[in-house]
């Protein structure tokens, strides 16, 4: 009888099961690792957004004006800051609006931080005493947000929940804090706290 070499049956099953096995293994693997750099991703993407809304909101807080501003009718003034009308976590003047067009505008700019679902979004207006039509212009900037509370901190160096605080005299509408306190709480980075000296 002549012998040829080759394969038995059995030899090419066994082999074609450990390819399977070793394949079925590969493509776990693989996939574990593309679902921690989508995780990865996801993660860094939200740690931006956090850092950059956080970064804002002190760049805009430490630039607090004592300006108040005429509401929308034209009968009276809004305080120059104030917290929790609404879904608004904090409503402020503030300085430093750049005009590098030489638009016929002052420095002064209106900014509030308001909670809408789950999105901390930023606020601000054209025009600093606006009117009923004047609407404002809308930056999402954190999405995840669970809750977001604003303190004060007053010139006696107690903290207060509104502003101005009760009792204060009757020009209080440019009275500003020496402090404000944001807490946030994030459905994935937790509870972050951050107290923002005002300047000047």
């Amino acid at each position: 009888m002549n012998r040829q070499d080759g394969f038995t049956l059995v030899e090419l099953v066994v082999a074609t099961a450990i390819f399977f096995i070793m394949s079925a293994m590969l493509y776990a693997m693989l996939n574990s690792v593309r679902q921690q750099l989508v995780f990865s991703e996801e993660a860094s993407t939200s740690l931006r957004e956090l850092h950059y809304a956080m970064r804002r909101m002190v760049l805009d807080i430490s630039q607090l004006q004592p300006r108040p501003i005429r509401d929308e009718i034209g009968s009276g003034y809004q305080n120059a800051v104030s917290a929790g009308s609404g879904n608004n976590a904090i409503e402020l003047s503030i300085g430093g609006w750049r005009n590098p067009l030489g638009l016929p505008r002052g420095s002064v700019q209106r900014v509030a931080y308001v909670v809408d679902g789950d999105t901390l979004s930023r606020l601000h207006w054209p025009v600093l005493d606006r009117t009923l039509a004047a609407e404002p212009l809308r930056t999402d900037l954190l999405t995840g947000i669970l809750n977001v509370q604003v303190r004060f901190l007053d010139p006696t160096g107690e903290w207060a929940e509104q502003w101005p605080p009760f009792g204060a005299s009757e020009d209080a509408t440019r009275l500003r804090p020496r402090a404000i306190e944001v807490y946030i709480e994030h459905e994935q980075w937790g509870e972050i706290s951050r107290v923002i000296e005002i300047t000047g």
